[in-house]
């Protein structure tokens, strides 16, 4: 599938280059992009970020199934893998990411039969969760966090910190001003994402996000670069 190249915002001056997070010598936190040996790390990091919302569109008892469907489907889909970065501590994965910017319209490669072979009927809610979250609408000059997370093993060393850092970092060298997340009502990451600048632009929802994510109402979170 042909992917259209996703370079700097159009009207946008061009920003100095600068050290990437996550890239200092000598840091034991690196960041990079993701590579097919990732494909496990960041499969059980993106049920994780969305363990609540996985558990109510799959249930809980196909939780793994979901871990591996996400495997086999992101295994295949190699035009979306140069929206991922792995963070990586003294050499061990450590937390994942996303990110999208507007002009990418790769799609993964998501096969129905296989999703039922791994979830059975949990596939329909999945299907459903998927709708629910996805955002293809990203205005020029903007950048979107698409998920975040950090393994609990890791947590507490400021990885979480770094990786938006980094999001920043990578959005202004594509020329954005300004990187947005859609994060549920309630969740504690809210907090995380104000320290980092981000404030609430707007709360959205309704009957599909609530039957579909178990969540009714999810804010829209900005942050000007």
């Amino acid at each position: 599938m042909a992917v259209e190249p996703v370079v700097a915002q159009p009207g946008m001056a061009e920003l100095p280059s600068e050290t990437a997070p996550g890239t200092e010598p000598g840091n034991p936190l690196q960041i990079r992009n993701m590579e097919a040996e990732d494909i496990e790390f960041v499969s059980r990091m993106l049920v994780d970020a969305f363990s609540d919302k996985f558990e109510h569109a799959v249930g809980k008892n196909r939780m793994e199934g979901a871990v591996q469907q996400t495997v086999a489907s992101l295994g295949r889909s190699q035009d979306v893998w140069h929206r991922y970065r792995v963070a990586v501590y003294e050499g061990r994965p450590a937390g994942a990411m996303a990110i999208k910017f507007h002009g990418d319209s790769a799609m993964g490669d998501f096969s129905c039969g296989e999703a039922c072979s791994f979830l059975g009927c949990g596939t329909c809610g999945l299907i459903c969760m998927g709708a629910a979250l996805e955002n293809d609408n990203i205005p020029v000059g903007q950048c979107y966090l698409d998920h975040i997370g950090v393994d609990a093993s890791f947590r507490g060393k400021g990885i979480g910190k770094v990786m938006l850092d980094r999001a920043d970092h990578e959005a202004r060298e594509h020329g954005c001003t300004a990187i947005f997340l859609w994060v549920k009502k309630g969740n504690r990451a809210v907090h995380l994402y104000e320290r980092q600048g981000y404030v609430i632009t707007h709360t959205f929802g309704g009957w599909f996000k609530r039957c579909a994510t178990g969540s009714r109402d999810w804010h829209n979170m900005e942050k000007q670069l």
